[in-house]
């Protein structure tokens, strides 16, 4: 885990972490890689005193770094044989991390989890709740464009030993994914590992997601990838629409919006 300014949601993730069902693997350790400058800390050391039943590291930093260096970190601190990672601010389903490990096979490096919103009360929160619909009909399709997500995948220790994420690059999760593909292992979507994560609560935030994601694939253009054609496109917008109308109609408002945003915001449009 990574986090910085994590409070409000640190230790519902830990919580989750805890009621997870393993069957028949063993969590050898949680490590946490952490510049928060708020109640973050204090909070995870309450956890680790309560909780010592399992091993817990916890790499805490005065200045923040940005989450090239806390994955990196944690790349080289982990023992086990998979890593789990998480984002700092999602709740899991009790199987979750069992269902992502578990697919492992000798010739699969990295298994994507399956993010879902919560929260979809708002105009922001449907148009998220539409593209996660429309991102998981991509994804089952095998396409690896849009395959991995950041806030839940595993990925072998043995790769990630030897991958380096620069401080530059924006979308780490498919520079993971670009990394594991030229050590010539493969990448999977794993469906029922479902990571739920909170919804934009105003437009701002939901397209700085929305650009980011974009940017940062087109810094790893120069990577050939399995990319979505136009007619699949459209095939799976056209049943992500009958079956979420409403979240169609909000994902269209809120992408009016684009042209705007980046004019105004086009200074900080960077890592």
């Amino acid at each position: 885990i990574i986090s910085y300014n994590e409070e409000k949601n640190i230790s519902n993730l830990l919580n989750s972490i805890k009621r997870q069902h393993l069957g028949k693997f063993h969590l050898k350790e949680i490590i946490i890689s952490d510049d928060s400058q708020d109640d973050t800390p204090i909070l995870i050391k309450e956890f680790i005193k309560n909780n010592s039943q399992f091993v817990i590291r916890f790499f805490h930093h005065q200045e923040r770094r940005g989450a090239s260096a806390g994955w990196n970190e944690i790349f080289k601190e982990a023992t086990g044989d998979y890593l789990v990672l998480y984002d700092a601010d999602v709740i899991l389903e009790k199987q979750t991390t069992y269902n992502l490990v578990n697919e492992f096979t000798s010739e699969i490096g990295l298994c994507a989890g399956n993010p879902q919103p919560i929260e979809i009360s708002n105009i922001y929160g449907r148009a998220s709740r539409f593209i996660s619909t429309w991102l998981q009909n991509v994804r089952k399709l095998g396409i690896t464009q849009f395959m991995v997500m950041g806030r839940g995948l595993a990925i072998r220790q043995g790769l990630a030993k030897e991958i380096i994420i620069s401080e530059n690059i924006i979308a780490i999760d498919y520079f993971l994914q670009v990394k594991v593909l030229e050590l010539e292992k493969k990448i999977i979507y794993v469906d029922n590992a479902k990571i739920y994560f909170k919804t934009p609560k105003n437009l701002q935030d939901f397209l700085s997601q929305v650009l980011r994601a974009n940017l940062g694939h087109k810094q790893l253009s120069y990577f050939k990838t399995t990319k979505l054609s136009f007619v699949d496109n459209i095939r799976i917008i056209f049943k992500s629409f009958l079956s979420d109308p409403y979240g169609a109609l909000a994902t269209l408002y809120c992408y009016f919006f684009i042209p705007y945003y980046k004019f105004r915001y086009k200074t900080k449009m960077s890592s």
